[in-house]
């Protein structure tokens, strides 16, 4: 259990670095998008995988680094979209409407679910049975889609 959390404190001062970096003063819009682009790649990279062993016949190594880093990408979701980043300045495929900086406390409740979900996918995954990670995967994806839906135009 100890070897599966030695991350974190590997992984916190690149993530506060990369705070730092990206804050709105520091990022043009070519770098928000970048960044957005990289970020639900990733994410969606590693769900891919998870969803793969969920998937695959027998015994297969436990998607453990996938499942640890859509956890650690849904925590750094508010510095891609921190108010005043010039999104709109992005390109529309991003379609990030204003208003959500107009309720972005909706914004940020919705990314704090996800990372619940994301941290229950990571628990079943260490857990290693596929119909536990199957089911979380669904509610996972539901809690992608909800911010997806609410603040895309």
């Amino acid at each position: 259990m100890l070897r599966n959390t030695r991350w974190i404190g590997r992984t916190w001062p690149v993530l506060a670095l990369a705070a730092v970096l990206f804050t709105p003063a520091a990022l043009h819009a070519e770098a928000v998008e970048q960044l957005l682009i990289a970020t639900m790649r990733s994410m969606a990279a590693a769900m891919t995988e998870i969803d793969k062993f969920g998937k695959a016949a027998g015994d297969q190594p436990l998607p453990v680094d996938s499942a640890r880093k859509v956890v650690v990408l849904a925590k750094t979701i508010p510095g891609i979209f921190p108010p005043g980043s010039e999104l709109e300045e992005l390109p529309s495929k991003f379609d990030a409407p204003t208003t959500t900086w107009d309720d972005f406390e909706r914004f940020l409740d919705a990314q704090k679910k996800l990372v619940v979900e994301t941290s229950k996918l990571f628990a079943v995954v260490n857990g290693g049975d596929k119909e536990a990670i199957a089911r979380q995967m669904t509610v996972t994806r539901q809690a992608c889609a909800a911010c997806h839906e609410k603040f895309r135009n």
